[in-house]
C-alpha cells in the first residue's frame, strides 16, 4: 500500500511537471512569432523547440494516416472471418495510438475469436481506461458483460460476478448480463437463491431466452 500511494504521488508530480513543460512551450512559441514579426532573431533553443513542435505534428498526422490504412484493412479482414490478421491490423493501430473506442472493441472480439483470452482481459481493461463518465452506457455495460463472459471460462468466477454486477449497475435494464449472472450463480457458484433473483429480473425484462429460464427457474423452486 505504502509503495502504492507513492507511485501514485510520483506519477502526480510527473503530470504536472508535464503540464508546466507545455505551458513553458506554448509560451516560448508565442513569443518567437512575435519576434519573427518585429523581425528580430530567434534564439537556437526555441529554433530547435520550433523544429520539434513541427516534427510532432507531422509525426501525428502521419501516424493518423497509418491508422486510417490499419483499420481498412482490419475491416476487411474482420468481414471474411480473419480474426486473427483482423486482430494484427487492429493491434498496430492501438500501438500507434488509436484512443477510438470502436477499434479497440474490434481487437477484443477477435481476441475472443481466437481464444487468446488473457490478451482480451487486458485490452480490455484498456477500454475501461479510455471510456469515462460520458461514454455511452451501452459500450461500458458490453464491456462488463463480455469480462464477465471472459472470468468465467477462466473459471475465476468471483471476478465474472464482479464484472457482470459492473454491467447491471451501468444499466440496471440489461437483460444479457442478469442471464448471465444468473447462469453464474446457478451452474458454478451454486447460489440458488441469488440465481432465481437475476432470472426473474430478466423474465422481467423480456429478455430473448425467458423460456428456458421460466423452464429452470421451476426446476429450481421443485427442490
Amino acid at each position: 500500500k505504502e509503495v502504492s500511494e507513492k507511485h501514485k504521488e510520483a506519477l502526480s508530480q510527473l503530470s504536472e511537471e508535464k503540464k508546466r513543460a507545455d505551458k513553458l512551450e506554448k509560451i516560448l512559441l508565442e513569443l518567437s512569432e512575435k519576434l519573427e514579426e518585429e523581425g528580430k532573431p530567434v534564439t537556437e533553443a526555441v529554433a530547435r523547440l520550433r523544429d520539434k513542435k513541427e516534427r510532432k505534428v507531422q509525426d501525428e498526422s502521419e501516424s493518423k494516416k497509418a491508422i486510417e490504412r490499419l483499420l481498412i484493412i482490419g475491416n476487411n479482414l474482420y468481414t471474411k472471418g480473419d480474426y486473427a490478421g483482423a486482430g494484427d491490423a487492429y493491434s498496430a493501430a492501438v500501438e500507434l495510438g488509436s484512443q477510438d473506442v470502436p477499434i479497440h472493441l474490434r481487437l477484443c472480439k477477435c481476441l475472443i475469436e481466437t481464444q487468446d483470452y488473457d490478451k482480451a482481459i487486458s485490452q480490455y481493461a484498456k477500454v475501461l481506461e479510455i471510456l469515462d463518465e460520458k461514454a455511452p452506457k451501452e459500450q461500458t455495460r458490453q464491456v462488463y458483460n463480455n469480462l464477465g463472459w471472459l472470468y468465467t471460462q477462466q473459471k475465476k468466477y468471483r471476478e465474472a460476478e464482479t464484472a457482470y454486477l459492473k454491467a447491471v449497475k451501468t444499466d440496471p435494464s440489461y437483460a444479457n448480463a442478469y442471464y448471465n449472472l444468473g447462469l453464474l450463480y446457478d451452474k458454478y457458484l451454486r447460489d440458488e437463491l441469488a440465481a432465481v433473483d437475476c432470472f426473474e429480473k430478466y423474465i422481467d425484462l423480456k429478455g430473448e431466452r425467458t423460456a428456458y429460464v421460466q423452464k429452470r427457474l421451476a426446476e429450481i423452486r421443485e427442490k
